[in-house]
Parts: C-alpha cells; sequence; structure tokens
C-alpha cells in the first residue's frame, strides 16, 4: 500500500506573479525535493499546463484556446492522458511526501473538472491545499488586456472592457465552486499587494501559503519575466493582430507573439490603463463578491480584501500609434519588407479612428 501524498494546488489567479513563481520552483526541484516536495516534470517544466488539460472533459479540452495554441489540435485527449500520468507515475518515489501543482487556468475551470481534481487527489490519498492570490480587479483588467493582446487579440481595451465577459472577477464565485466540489480541502487566500508579502517576498510568501517544507533562500533566485509592454508596444501588438487576421488568416485569440513581445520589453513608456472613472465602476461592481471573499476564506470581520489603492503612476489612457513611428518598430521586430504596405495601412486607419473617438 503505497504512503498517501498531499496534494498542494496553486490555482492562480493570472497576473499575480504566477510567472515568477513556477520560473523558481521549475528551476528548484532539488531543493524542494530535499523536503518531500515534487513538483511534476510531467505536467509542464514550469507551469502546469500539462494538469490543466488532464482534468478537462473532452468537450471542454479539444476547444481550449490553450490546448489548440500548444498545437494540440490533432492529438487524442486520452492519449495525452494516459502519457501524462504514465510520466508522474515515474517521478512519484517513495520519498515525496507532496505533491506541487502550479497553474493559473485552474481557477476558472468549471464544476465537472474541479470534480476531477478531487477525484486526482482522493487517488493520491492525502490532504489538498489550495493556494490562491487575488489582485484588485481594477489593477487586473488593465493588466490582463495586455494578456489579451499578446495572446492575438484585436479590440482596442475601451472596447474589451465594456463586454460582459469578465466574470473571472467574481472571485467569491469562483472560490465558492472550488470549496463546494473539491472536497475537504484547506483553502489559503492571499492578495497580490506587496506590502502584504510575507518579509516583502512573494516567493517567501507563497512558501508559506503553500506550507512547504523549505527555506525560500535555498531556492532559486528571481528572474524578471513577464513584464509589462507600455501603452504604445501593446498598441504595435495589436496592429500586428489585425494585420495577420485580416490578410493572413490568422484567428483572434490564437497567435503567438513571444519573439514579438520579448523585443517589445525593451521599449519604455507609460503604461496603457481605463479613465479613473471607468475603473471605479468597474472596482465598485465586484465590492459585495470581495466583503464575501474577505469574511469566509480570511476571517476579516470588516470585510475588507485589499487595503492597497489602484495603480496610477506612469500610466496613460492614450492607445495609440502615431503612422510615423511604425517603421521604428517595423525595424525592432525585424517585420518582412512584403507586410511593411499592409500594417502602414492598418496603422493609419487605426490612428484614424483613434483620433475621430477622442474628439467625441
Amino acid at each position: 500500500m503505497p504512503e498517501p501524498v498531499d496534494i498542494v494546488l496553486h490555482i492562480g489567479t493570472g497576473k499575480t506573479g504566477t510567472t515568477t513563481i513556477q520560473s523558481v520552483l521549475g528551476r528548484s526541484r532539488a531543493a524542494l525535493a530535499a523536503g518531500g516536495t515534487l513538483y511534476p516534470r510531467a505536467f509542464g517544466r514550469r507551469r502546469h499546463r500539462g494538469f490543466g488539460f488532464l482534468i478537462l472533459p473532452d468537450p471542454q479540452l479539444v476547444r481550449s484556446p490553450e490546448w489548440l495554441r500548444a498545437g494540440n489540435a490533432d492529438l487524442d485527449p486520452e492519449e495525452f492522458r494516459q502519457r501524462v500520468l504514465r510520466r508522474l507515475r515515474r517521478e512519484i518515489t517513495p520519498d515525496v511526501r507532496r505533491l506541487l501543482i502550479s497553474d493559473e487556468a485552474l481557477y476558472r475551470r468549471n464544476a465537472a473538472a474541479v470534480t476531477r481534481v478531487r477525484e486526482f487527489a482522493e487517488a493520491r490519498g492525502g490532504a489538498t491545499r489550495v493556494v490562491i492570490y487575488l489582485r484588485r480587479q481594477d489593477d487586473h483588467l488593465a493588466s490582463n488586456y495586455q494578456q489579451v493582446v499578446k495572446g492575438g487579440g484585436i479590440a482596442r481595451i475601451a472596447e474589451w472592457a465594456a463586454t460582459d465577459r469578465h466574470f473571472m472577477y467574481d472571485y467569491h464565485r469562483h472560490l465558492a465552486r472550488w470549496r463546494d466540489h473539491l472536497g475537504p480541502a484547506t483553502f489559503v487566500v492571499r492578495t497580490f499587494e506587496r506590502e502584504r508579502f510575507l518579509r516583502g517576498s512573494l516567493v517567501a510568501d507563497f512558501v508559506d501559503a503553500a506550507g512547504l517544507a523549505v527555506d525560500e533562500t535555498e531556492l532559486a533566485a528571481v528572474e524578471r519575466r513577464n513584464e509589462s509592454l507600455c501603452a504604445e508596444a501593446v498598441e504595435v501588438l495589436r496592429l500586428l493582430n489585425l494585420h495577420r487576421v485580416e490578410n493572413e488568416g490568422a484567428r483572434a485569440g490564437l497567435i503567438i507573439n513571444s519573439d514579438h513581445v520579448e523585443r517589445l520589453q525593451r521599449v519604455a513608456g507609460p503604461i496603457l490603463t481605463l479613465p479613473a472613472e471607468t475603473l471605479d465602476r468597474f472596482q465598485d461592481r465586484w465590492a459585495a463578491s470581495n466583503r464575501a471573499v474577505a469574511t469566509e476564506f480570511l476571517d476579516a470581520p470588516d470585510g475588507e480584501l485589499f487595503r492597497s489603492t489602484r495603480r496610477e503612476h506612469d500610466t496613460t489612457t492614450r492607445q495609440l500609434l502615431d503612422p510615423a513611428r511604425l517603421d521604428h518598430y517595423l525595424e525592432i521586430l525585424e517585420i518582412p519588407e512584403q507586410h511593411h504596405a499592409a500594417l502602414r495601412q492598418i496603422a493609419e486607419r487605426e490612428a484614424s479612428a483613434a483620433a475621430a473617438t477622442r474628439s467625441l
């Protein structure tokens, strides 16, 4: 009879330092193993996308943008699962007391997927611990827009924010779903506010939240990863997405821009956001949900979830690329000459549309 293995699930949310945490964990497997923790390679070298795929029912998996972006459209889901589980079994040695899994996409999984997580945990026979970081919704909104554009989004920030697809920000709804369908588990909810991190360190805070038997000083040093793009760089990337959709048949939301993002991170400038009054209304929308999280998951009698204020320094609401600046970016990104004319046409069209909107 194998010894029980505890499960620690880091379920997100996205844009709360998950890339940093996963990078440290992925480069610290030996130090984690010394304390009995396995950060399995079977699910991914750093982020555990493979686990997220493992627990998705087939109808959801084959339609998942991440599954498709990973080039898995022709892969049989059951064959994938069996291969991943075989790799995991080889990694779980008698010394493993704790299985640590990190994938920010887990946060938004529905009841059917959470039930499959429960079945996975029950099969290992140990206790389950869920770690999640939450960020002010108004700050997260602006940061999340960048991620949307990096993944091939083509809408302007105002148009995108005005849609009613932002259910991910009802934090209580999502946490309650996990609590109700996961079964017995310890929930550790932290806020992504630097002044509240243990010893001022996200990694130290995560080690504490996850209950890992390791000193964070023994882990790999933090790398600077997934940095924000300035407003002008975001707009350049959006124009490139439009070009690929309009002229190359690409699908919006299913575009890989990793190389472009890496180069655009070197461009300095203010960060794109929305007008203060828009963000105020957006934050107010989630007030009741935030109070419920604070009282039910943090035992905060005052119902206060976040203490920090919204980021306002070094930001802009101006989403515009002066067409005269396009050549500068074409050179940075090494865009082939045959695409220049089409991109200039799009840049001029979008700049005119932006100017017309601002004049209203």
